[in-house]
């Protein structure tokens, strides 16, 4: 007993120094660890301690640009550079099959946020934990770091130069279309167009630019909406009647090729139901370039040239289609001189900005319009659609002169010409008031009679200049006396006499 309770004294003493030693043996090499942390520490911080606070670490790059080195001005000098190199670079912009180019340069391309991203620059491998540091610091051994730069773009800019060279390579959508052959009506198909999507073209460009653009040319297909037809090859088959038509003369002149190239621009128009249908739209602009010349005129109670001159007869000859083929007429007015060309108040003028004639397609089908110029010189419209009047229908049209007023003629004294000579202007044209009446007929009985319209038209009063320079006072006396009399018969005496005094 003695000896195990010696035993496990001595073994209780061992434990002690076994535990002691232990301590002493953690204590060491917490302390190793320690000081192998610090020596670590001290390296890593001696590593990272090597980076430039202004100066961009090596192998950084902002979008394509190496701006290793740099400083933060440096490094956006550096990048607007490299953006101004590739300003040349063009992007396609794509319509279906068709292109059109723009470059970098003309869209106004700038690299965004620039500053805020040389600052990035310059802080990468510069902040967070010293291990954070190193290991960015130690991959740029092995590989760049590369910032990502977007783009932005001067939308203005770039939407003129979309509408200026993509918006015309839209295919328009085209209407059916119909002709009368003679005996019947030959019908084309109708088919769809496309147009762009400017300002989702704009946004698909940006995020291109954003997100796939290497400074490279490229291509960006653009927005397109798909474009309808308005008139489809069903809608004109109901195309069956004549519902109305007139000619006029066409007269004689350049105003010809302006009566010509007006009834081109109408012939063939289909009004749908319910549609309206404006001359002047449908004519403009009245231009050269459009195929129109000089023709006369009615401006201020004169005839004058001007481009386009004589339109007034095609509006005129198609108001008169248009009565007979009873359409509501919507917007007319009479000249504000007659014309030889048709009756008082069965006349329409127009004038650009000024005076339309309009009307709106009142049947429940479309009709076609057709104009022309025959051989014969006559200008001509028929306006075609699915008569839905009774059989024994029919209407004419009866102009009414209420009043007449007579234009006078004025002699005045000129007195920068020789005497005697005699200039004349204005044209010498009545005025009048009248109106239009619709007569209604069933089965060649009458059966109603309207009013269609009044119309007041001015006259036209004529000015004679007549002449009294001369050296010889008696010569210009006489004629002057003669001209305070207003009597042509006393002023040509004058004149004859005072010729035998020069």
């Amino acid at each position: 007993m003695a000896a195990q309770k010696k035993k496990r004294q001595l073994s209780k003493k061992a434990q002690k120094r076994i535990r002691q030693r232990n301590l002493h043996v953690g204590i060491t090499v917490i302390a190793a660890i320690v000081i192998i942390f610090s020596v670590i520490q001290f390296m890593l911080w001696r590593y990272v301690s090597k980076a430039d606070e202004i100066h961009i670490c090596k192998n950084v790059y902002i979008g394509k640009t190496d701006v290793s080195g740099m400083t933060r001005e440096e490094a956006v000098q550096a990048v607007n550079n490299t953006l101004g190199d590739y300003r040349d670079k063009q992007l396609a912009l794509k319509v279906k099959d068709q292109e059109a180019n723009v470059s970098i340069e003309e869209m106004g391309a700038e690299v965004e946020n620039i500053d805020k991203l040389a600052k990035e620059a310059v802080r990468y491998g510069k902040t967070g934990s010293l291990w954070r540091r190193y290991q960015e610091m130690h991959d740029l051994n092995k590989k760049k770091y590369v910032i990502d730069e977007s783009f932005k773009i001067d939308k203005t800019k770039l939407r003129e130069l979309i509408v200026e060279r993509a918006v015309p390579l839209e295919q328009k959508a085209v209407d059916a279309s119909a002709s009368y052959n003679g005996s019947g009506f030959d019908l084309t198909d109708e088919a769809e167009g496309y147009t762009v999507d400017v300002d989702k073209s704009i946004e698909k460009i940006e995020n291109f630019m954003n997100k796939k653009w290497n400074y490279e040319d490229a291509e960006v297909e653009l927005k397109l909406d798909t474009e309808k037809p308005t008139i489809k090859k069903a809608d004109l088959e109901s195309l069956q009647d004549e519902l109305g038509s007139y000619t006029t003369n066409a007269g004689w002149g350049d105003r010809v090729q302006n009566l010509r190239r007006a009834a081109e621009l109408i012939n063939g128009t289909v009004v749908m139901p319910g549609e309206e249908f404006s001359v002047e739209q449908a004519t403009l602009p009245y231009t050269e370039e459009n195929g129109y010349v000089a023709g006369s005129a009615y401006e201020n109670g004169q005839i004058v040239e001007s481009i386009g001159g004589g339109l007034c007869q095609v509006s005129t000859t198609l108001y008169n289609a248009v009565l007979y083929a009873e359409l509501e007429v919507t917007q007319r007015a009479p000249h504000s001189m007659s014309v030889s060309y048709v009756e008082p108040s069965r006349d329409a003028m127009i004038a650009e900005g000024i005076s339309d004639f309009k009307f709106v397609n009142n049947y429940d089908t479309p009709i076609l319009i057709e104009g022309y110029i025959d051989g014969n010189n006559q200008l001509g419209f028929y306006i075609y659609g699915k008569d839905t009047r009774d059989a024994g229908h029919s209407v004419e049209f009866e102009s009414e002169t209420l009043e007449t007023t007579k234009y006078t003629t004025k002699y005045v004294e000129d007195t920068e010409s020789a005497v005697g000579s005699q200039e004349t202007e204005g044209t010498g044209m009545d005025g009048s008031t009248a109106r239009l009446w619709k007569v209604t007929y069933e089965n060649g009985e009458e059966v109603s009679r309207e009013v269609i319209n009044n119309s007041t038209y001015q006259t036209s009063d004529v000015t004679v200049k007549v002449g009294t320079k001369s050296d010889n006072a008696e010569a210009t006396k006489l004629v002057k006396e003669a001209i305070a009399t207003q009597d042509q018969k006393k002023i040509d005496a004058a004149i004859s006499k005072a010729s035998t005094l020069k």
